[in-house]
């Protein structure tokens, strides 16, 4: 009987342990599309990050005005604007879908009278089953789940449509499904999930933002070794697009590449080997020069370990002095040295020195601290 017992329970145990193993293996899934669908973009935005900050440089020292500033401004945020567009593209490509139909069904949704509409303020019904007010430019996570569901939709509807008659009734019947499908369902419930993570970044910056910012900026490397950075990214995005200011965010991730670049310089000081010491040197000035962080990351800190320790120590203490001098982020890039002016703007112009005193604090705490726990172990070629 006891026997018969402890049988249940290892069943009911072994069972538990596959259920959790499904679900983490649905979540790292889950990231790793993210990650393929937004790869492609990742130049356009940055294009568009560059034409923001040179357009900003150029209007503060009085080079550019009028409609010249107007129109290299519209080009700075097309980029931007019409990032649901590329993610669709982007998103069909990698689903293995078409990539017209998913531009229609997402393109219906930046229509300026339907985005007129959903900005009115009026209640808005279809059929009338309530729609939800939202705004669809800059949107990234909605239009992946939605053209992901596309490509579902277009396979059950060319098994449902004789194959004559496809060419009539199948992209009508799959931009109209796909549509309503983003506009009632799938766009305000990331919307709401999505408000709700931004409304607790924002309690976390209100009632402990040293503590808040310290936790947030020392799991960084971690979530972009994983792939998890870009629920944030896409977030940080959006409200850039949405506001015109991140709350924090992304000076997580400057403290982060920073914080990873006095990491190198430390393994680049202590260790004995050649190769070390050109892998760090050249992670180090990848990181101050574009923000690219995974040579550092599996390169550095996950192969040689004790740099990851300086990491997060680093991050943390850069973390809690960014709660405690709160700085923004006004423009998106790939955050680092030479992009450092995405954290100035003419109303807060005081912002950009304190990006720049964090950023600095990262990379003294990360250097020291590193210093202090890593040892090479390896001998010189020449012993």
């Amino acid at each position: 009987m006891f026997f018969e017992h402890d049988i249940h329970n290892e069943e009911k145990d072994d069972g538990w342990w596959r259920n959790m193993s499904r679900l983490k293996k649905g979540i790292l899934a889950a990231f790793d599309h993210v990650t393929e669908c937004m790869m492609p973009i990742i130049p356009i935005l940055l294009a568009g990050g560059i034409l923001k900050i040179i357009v900003m440089l150029l209007t503060a020292v009085h080079i550019l005005s009028g409609t010249t500033e107007v129109i290299l401004s519209a080009l700075a945020t097309t980029p931007f604007y019409f990032l649901p567009v590329y993610v669709a593209y982007s998103a069909a490509k990698h689903f293995e879908t078409d990539p017209l139909l998913a531009l229609t069904s997402v393109c219906i949704m930046l229509l300026p009278d339907f985005a007129s509409l959903m900005e009115s303020g009026e209640r808005v019904t279809f059929a009338g089953i309530p729609v939800v007010a939202a705004t669809y430019a800059y949107n990234v996570i909605p239009i992946i789940l939605l053209i992901y569901c596309m490509s579902h939709i277009v396979k059950w509807l060319k098994r449902l449509i004789r194959e004559s008659l496809q060419p009539y009734f199948l992209a009508v019947c799959a931009v109209f499904i796909t549509s309503l499908l983003g506009i009632l369902v799938i766009e305000p419930i990331v919307s709401l999930l999505s408000g709700l993570l931004a409304d607790g970044l924002d309690l976390m910056q209100m009632r402990a933002p040293m503590i808040a910012w310290a936790v947030f900026a020392a799991l960084t490397t971690l979530l972009v070794s994983t792939g998890m950075h870009w629920i944030f990214i896409t977030l940080a995005i959006s409200q850039i697009g949405v506001t015109g200011v991140d709350y924090g965010v992304m000076v997580a991730f400057l403290i982060s590449n920073i914080s990873l670049a006095g990491c190198d310089l430390a393994v680049f000081v202590k260790s004995k080997t050649a190769d070390k010491k050109a892998m760090s040197i050249s992670a180090m000035i990848t990181e101050f020069v574009s923000g690219i962080a995974e040579p550092s990351i599996f390169g550095v800190c996950f192969k040689e370990k004790t740099p990851l320790i300086g990491n997060i120590f680093g991050c943390m203490i850069a973390g809690a002095v960014q709660g405690l001098l709160t700085v923004h982020c006004y423009t998106f890039a790939f955050p680092c040295v030479s992009t450092i002016l995405m954290f100035y703007s003419v109303d807060d112009p005081a912002n950009l020195w304190k990006a720049a005193a964090v950023a600095a604090v990262s990379f003294a705490a990360s250097f020291l601290i590193t210093a202090l726990v890593y040892r090479d172990t390896e001998k010189t070629s020449g012993n």
